[in-house]
């Protein structure tokens, strides 16, 4: 009886030593554990890059070559020309050559441009850069449009707002990057601001919204897909810019 009781007495006095221990090992896991939260939300998220112009890139402004009469009547022109140019992307010229309204709209411009010119407007040294600066000029919207937030093409709407361009945009002289503008957008209270700039009321119903720029241009908005409760921020602007046009082929007769 005597042995049964020290045995008992042994089991007593060892007991709490075992729970010691798991409490020990418990109170390390919760800590570990605590420590890894508190880390985790204590780290910033990271925001993401600016996007940054990368070139120069060339390509050919029309895929196939362009004919027109000159300002005679009997001397036609046939070109076809390269753009010299910075994008966020190698391949948007690409993808412009691949839209169709915006290679009607460089070759109507083209035509235009050269149907008033003589052979020396085209040929004299002097004249030369002056028509290609003139081409540049009047195509630098067409092939670098204005887009709005995520919108792949400038007629598309941005997807978590609903926000497009209007109509009248084709026609604004707003040159501005992509990356350096942005849009702020308030469904609730019907108000848009450009880069902090002066705020534009709106109803809801209007096709073109004119938001001004601050530098004498305009931006104009379709609003009336605007989701409502939208609060936020959108990029705006060229995914661009044009250098210079050059000399790809050229014939007279």
């Amino acid at each position: 009886m005597s042995d049964a009781k020290k045995d008992e007495k042994k089991d007593d006095k060892a007991a709490p030593k075992g729970k010691g221990k798991l409490l020990a090992i418990g109170g390390a896991v919760t800590a570990l554990a605590l420590a890894f939260v508190a880390a985790t939300f204590a780290v910033p998220a990271k925001e993401a890059p600016t996007p940054k112009l990368e070139g120069p890139f060339v390509g050919p402004i029309t895929p196939s070559k362009v004919q027109v009469n000159l300002n005679d009547g009997r001397t036609y022109l046939v070109l076809q020309l390269n753009l010299l140019h910075d994008a966020y992307s190698p391949d948007y010229l690409t993808q412009r050559a691949g839209d169709a309204v915006c290679q009607a709209e460089i070759r109507d411009a083209l035509v235009t441009i050269a149907s008033a010119k003589s052979r020396s407007d085209v040929t004299d040294r002097v004249n030369k850069p002056v028509f290609l600066e003139e081409v540049r000029h009047t195509i630098e919207p067409l092939v670098f449009p204005v887009h709005l937030g995520d919108g792949e093409s400038p007629t598309a709407a941005d997807d978590a707002s609903g926000l497009a361009l209007g109509v009248t945009m084709s026609r604004s002289s707003f040159r501005g990057l992509h990356a350096e503008h942005t849009l702020r957008v308030d469904a609730l209270q019907k108000l848009v601001a450009l880069d902090g700039g002066t705020e534009v009321r709106f109803k809801g119903d209007e096709q073109d919204l004119e938001v001004p720029c601050g530098d004498g241009t305009s931006l104009w908005l379709d609003v009336r897909s605007l989701k409502p409760g939208f609060q936020g921020t959108l990029h705006v602007g060229t995914m661009g810019r044009t250098r210079r046009v050059l000399w790809n082929e050229v014939l007279l007769q």
